[in-house]
């Protein structure tokens, strides 16, 4: 029996110093939501973190998203298994309550991995997941107009059986073109699993993260035996040296603890085993 674990964070982009122990509760409530459902498995627990952050308004997934180029919220969501695995993701929707749902249920479904705007709101409609007008995704916008974004959310669970699963969220960077995908929804890219070997996610400059295959080179090293900090730390450190980007990153081993890094001034974050 493998032992239950879980890790969320709450975005590695710049944080206000007056919002940081605000962004670092919701973290420890995603982490109290996840951890929740843990008897249930990985794939219960890591959503039901990601989802409950896709509701935290200081957070950049969901509501109080940062804003695209024209003024409105866009948002990604990714999932992947460890088992088998199974990913899928959705990006640029606007109208789903919890795109972390849809994502799952492109997942579920198996036919493709990615489905982006109008087609992925149609595919959540024909689910009945649930959707919403987009202008719930707005509660402060001078706030949002602000925010700089590049703050994924995410959750890496691992549940006795040894099972992994990953589930992110965002609202992407501020001011991106509409249209724009970042790592989040890209398996390899923002995010891996692998029961094999552990499983991973990201935050921070997406287009970084896609261009070195972040989340996948993670996994390949934890299957050459290093160790996870180092992994971890490793990680962030190629991050800065070869796309002299910021950002920060969450794992969980096959076996062990779970372990975080970041390059940035703050990432809220929390675990338990």
């Amino acid at each position: 029996m493998a032992q239950p674990a879980l890790i969320v964070h709450g975005g590695a982009g710049p944080v206000p110093s007056s919002e940081l122990a605000d962004r670092q509760a919701a973290v420890e409530r995603a982490l109290e939501a996840g951890w929740s459902r843990i008897t249930e498995g990985a794939l219960a627990a890591a959503v039901a973190a990601v989802r409950h952050m896709e509701d935290e308004a200081l957070l950049n997934a969901g509501i109080g998203a940062c804003l695209n180029l024209d003024g409105e919220v866009e948002l990604d969501a990714g999932a992947m298994e460890g088992s088998r695995q199974r990913a899928g993701g959705v990006a640029c929707v606007r109208d789903v309550r919890h795109p972390i749902d849809a994502a799952l249920a492109v997942m579920e479904d198996g036919r493709h991995v990615l489905l982006s705007g109008a087609g992925a709101s149609r595919f959540a409609r024909e689910r009945g997941i649930e959707m919403c007008d987009p202008a719930i995704f707005i509660t402060d916008r001078k706030r949002q107009e602000l925010l700089q974004g590049a703050d994924t959310v995410g959750a890496v669970a691992r549940d006795s059986d040894g099972h992994l699963f990953v589930a992110v969220s965002t609202g992407g960077i501020k001011g991106k073109l509409p249209g724009r995908i970042g790592d989040s929804p890209i398996p390899g890219a923002g995010m891996y699993a692998d029961d094999r070997h552990g499983a991973v996610c990201g935050t921070g400059q997406g287009e970084a993260f896609i261009r070195l295959s972040l989340a996948k080179l993670m996994v390949v090293e934890l299957q050459h035996g290093m160790d996870p900090a180092s992994v971890a730390r490793g990680a962030v450190e190629h991050l800065g040296k070869a796309m002299s980007a910021v950002g920060g990153v969450i794992l969980i081993p096959k076996e062990g603890e779970p372990q975080a890094a970041f390059n940035t001034p703050a990432m809220p974050w929390a675990m338990r085993t």
